[in-house]
């Protein structure tokens, strides 16, 4: 594949040969090898402007410089490499899963969380800033993750969105199998409604003690809360209102027209946009508007009183008799007549946002393409500008607060970027690299990142498995990214 790709003058050359020599020394597959070429995809682009993967030298190498440590490619495991290095830098994500071990250390039940425990262990010295470049190894979280995606293969070419959703699933499983409540509040009856309400029988204030410490453990940081609402705009009635959970939201850019390009000046906000954009539905049957239609039909066609009152006082739901009881077959009607709007709502902010930008897509053989262009995106993000409210949605205020915790802060929709992932290469392989932000607690001593420094203090590196190099807001922002994390103000 390297051989394929075509550079410029003795550069390339020499990039090519670095690259071999290196990779022949780690005695790595060629498979390996082949994972690193969507670094010459970039250097031919020059996207890696900044990476100083060659010369060996680091930008504002003096005494104020500080690296984080990297990560080992253990076999094609780039795009894991990335997930972990994001997760680091979310602090509400490394505090959730200290929270669940020591919850879990009271209850002597450590042993049964491996995942949990490796993943912490190793985010934790991610975390370590140094003067000197350290690297670190993802295999015990490797091991531990195995056993809950035995088909999901760790050491060859796959997508990091997926395989975020893999490692937040396989947590959530380990999680809830060791907080399976206690013989004493027998929860085991719990169950899911439709509304994503939890039902568990009554059995006193013990019992629900035990529901709410099973809820909190279930629920992670990056759990929010996606609503689908049905409204016909005829009528003013809202016909629907579902919700499911999320992990992270997939949009889709604008493109030029049949083009696998994003158009220029394409935002995040715009992506935004079109995922939350009102969107027709043809064909629907709407209820209300046929009850209207009859109660018209009754009265032209001098229809008895109690024909009339019977339409007036049905309630329209699905499954009333109004149109064969009263012989309404013949009745003109079509489902044109209504104008139905299908919508999705953010109904609750998680504490940490994922937005995966859907870059592959099919072109018109059928085959997968990479829809490439800049995506400008903000290192403050507004989410409240997207609420029901702000969107003209009427939704009523009792069906949203069984779903939306009541917000006390005025920056609840307020998010700052924590970590951007890039990839490079065509669909279906290439390279992943991770911007990641951390925040130093002082110049002059080394050791874990300080949380607690306002967002001004940041720095921001770029991470290639074991390479890291600090860079500019700048260079971040001229991204390509394929994962954007947000962390809650």
């Amino acid at each position: 594949m390297l051989a394929m790709v075509s550079c410029r003058g003795s550069d390339a050359k020499a990039i090519v040969r670095i690259l071999t020599e290196r990779f022949m020394v780690s005695s790595l597959s060629v498979a390996s090898l082949l994972g690193v070429a969507g670094f010459v995809f970039a250097l031919k682009d020059g996207r890696l402007r900044n990476l100083s993967l060659f010369s060996g030298r680091k930008e504002d190498d003096g005494d104020d410089y500080f690296l984080v440590p990297g990560l080992q490619n253990l076999g094609n495991n780039c795009f894991l490499n990335v997930i972990l290095q994001a997760l680091a830098s979310c602090k509400d994500f490394r505090s959730f899963l200290q929270w669940v071990l020591e919850d879990a250390r009271e209850a002597e039940e450590d042993e049964q969380l491996p995942l949990t425990f490796a993943l912490s262990t190793l985010l934790q010295e991610l975390c370590t800033v140094g003067r000197r470049q350290s690297v670190s190894s993802p295999r015990k979280v490797m091991l531990a993750l195995t056993h809950y995606v035995r088909n999901f293969n760790l050491t060859s070419q796959q997508d990091a969105a997926e395989a975020l959703l893999h490692l937040i699933s396989s947590l959530q499983e380990e999680i809830v199998g060791c907080y399976r409540p206690t013989n004493s509040s027998n929860l085991s009856d719990i169950m899911f409604s439709r509304n994503l309400r939890m039902l568990a029988p009554s059995e006193g204030l013990h019992g629900l003690i035990e529901l709410k410490r099973w809820h909190k453990h279930l629920r992670g940081p990056f759990d929010g809360i996606l609503g689908s609402t049905l409204m016909c705009q005829i009528c003013s009635s809202q016909i629907s209102l579902e919700f499911q959970f999320f992990h992270t939201l997939s949009l889709s850019p604008l493109l030029h027209h049949g083009g696998s390009n994003i158009m220029l000046g394409c935002t995040l906000e715009n992506c935004l946009n079109k995922f939350l954009d009102a969107e027709k539905v043809e064909n629907y049957f709407c209820h209300r508007c046929w009850h209207g239609a009859a109660l018209k039909y009754l009265s032209v066609t001098g229809a008895t009183e109690t024909d009339i009152e019977k339409i007036k006082s049905c309630g329209g739901d699905d499954h009333c008799d109004c149109k064969t009881s009263l012989h309404l077959e013949r009745m003109p009607w079509s489902n044109s007549y209504s104008h139905i709007l299908k919508q999705l709502i953010i109904a609750r902010f998680p504490k940490l946002l994922c937005i995966q930008v859907q870059r592959a897509s099919l072109d018109m053989f059928g085959e997968s393409v990479k829809l490439t262009g800049h995506i400008a995106f903000p290192f403050v993000l507004d989410l409240s500008l997207f609420t029901p409210s702000s969107i003209g949605l009427n939704i009523e205020k009792i069906q949203m607060s069984q779903y939306q915790k009541p917000e006390t802060s005025r920056n609840s929709g307020m998010y700052r970027l924590v970590t951007v992932v890039e990839h490079f290469g065509r669909a279906g392989s290439g390279h992943y690299t991770v911007y990641r932000s951390v925040r130093v607690a002082s110049e002059s001593d080394e050791g874990e990142e300080d949380c607690d420094d306002p967002c001004e203090d940041l720095s921001w590196f770029s991470i290639s498995d074991s390479e890291v190099y600090r860079v500019s807001e700048s260079d971040v922002l001229g991204a390509e990214a394929s994962l954007l994390f947000y962390e809650r103000l």
